[in-house]
């Protein structure tokens, strides 16, 4: 029994090392979309117009075309990672977000306005 602990050992470990190495610090577009969904949706809606909820506290209608103009991506990453001037906001960093993630979030964003 030994023995194929120890012929088995090597190419598991080899095999686990290189998913360590080569996975990505950054979530994929499903993981980006359940990231909004679990993060955003509950104030900003599936279709990014914003919620009953979300209305009332203000959120921007991420369809809106003046939205999309008024805003450059730095602006959208900088509300999302310092927060906004709306009391009700919570820093995505406060919801376990990884800032890593952001860019893909701008895309999310941005694609609401198609």
């Amino acid at each position: 029994m030994k023995k194929i602990f120890s012929y088995w050992s090597i190419p598991i470990a080899t095999m686990f090392g290189f998913y360590l190495g080569f996975a990505s610090p950054t979530a994929s577009a499903g993981d980006i979309k359940k990231i909004f969904k679990d993060t955003c949706e509950l104030c900003h809606a599936a279709d990014g117009k914003g919620s009953e909820a979300g209305k009332q506290f203000g959120v921007p209608d991420f369809s809106s075309a003046d939205y999309q103009k008024s805003r450059t991506d730095a602006q959208m990453k900088e509300s999302m990672t310092n927060g906004t001037k709306n009391p009700n906001y919570v820093k995505l960093s406060d919801l376990g977000v990884d800032l890593a993630d952001l860019d893909a979030l701008v895309k999310v964003v941005r694609g609401f306005s198609k």
